[in-house]
């Protein structure tokens, strides 16, 4: 006799990764609402389901639910972003080079194999496989860090600025470093070259605050510029 619960709950975590990897990838824009009935029809499952799930999602930070009118996806200005960014670069810094003084060869190994995953989830064009290596692969390197209170920290900031985390992965030049720094990674980590680990963990985090924070601007001034026509 098949395991129902046990089938209910696989089904209701595809369902969060699924909405999860839509906000993610840019699916659903900041600020944009999400209604349970529209969301419910278009994937198929229940309301309650749909309620539960977008719970679940602003416990990662990845969604605001206002009562009286319902979940919308979060959005930050650009002083957050900066603030959250000067953050995370001195704290992932700072796990890296913990990590590398932890690190054993088959954590090297695992660590090539979500490298040599990206890179062919990359060319097929899989996005989701591709959000779900890369995490894989940094959360690896984060927990090696040993310290579970910098892990914590670090993940609370990274899900205040989910919004941004994939933001620049349009761009095929940005794919393409993100790959190589991948395996420099690796490199820096086996070898323990923590100055390398630094200016990695400051330029692999930034191009997508760089992108996003191009994006905000851009939007600002086709605002103005929509004002001064009326």
């Amino acid at each position: 006799m098949p395991n129902t619960k046990k089938n209910l709950k696989s089904d209701f975590d595809k369902l969060i990764i699924q909405l999860e990897n839509k906000i993610l990838g840019g699916g659903f824009q900041p600020r944009e609402r999400l209604p349970e009935l529209k969301l419910a029809e278009e994937l198929k499952v229940s309301r309650f389901w749909i309620r539960d799930a977008l719970k679940v999602l602003e416990t990662k930070g990845l969604i605001k639910v206002i009562p009286y009118k319902g979940a919308i996806v979060c959005d930050l200005d650009e002083t957050e972003i900066e603030e959250i960014f000067e953050t995370r670069i001195y704290l992932e810094a700072l796990a890296a080079r913990k990590a590398a003084m932890n690190i054993k060869q088959e954590d090297i190994a695992y660590l090539e194999k979500m490298a040599d995953q990206f890179e062919e989830s990359m060319h097929s064009g899989d996005f989701s496989d591709m959000i779900n290596t890369n995490t894989s692969f940094h959360d690896t390197i984060l927990n090696l860090c040993g310290n579970r209170v910098m892990i914590q920290i670090i993940k609370q900031l990274q899900a205040r600025c989910h919004l941004l985390r994939y933001h620049a992965w349009s761009s095929s030049e940005v794919l393409t470093n993100i790959t190589r720094e991948h395996r420099l990674f690796i490199s820096a980590l086996q070898n323990k070259r923590y100055d390398i680990l630094n200016d990695l963990s400051k330029r692999h985090i930034s191009y997508s605050k760089t992108s996003y924070l191009i994006h905000l601007r851009a939007k600002r001034v086709n605002m103005y510029d929509n004002e001064d026509l009326e």
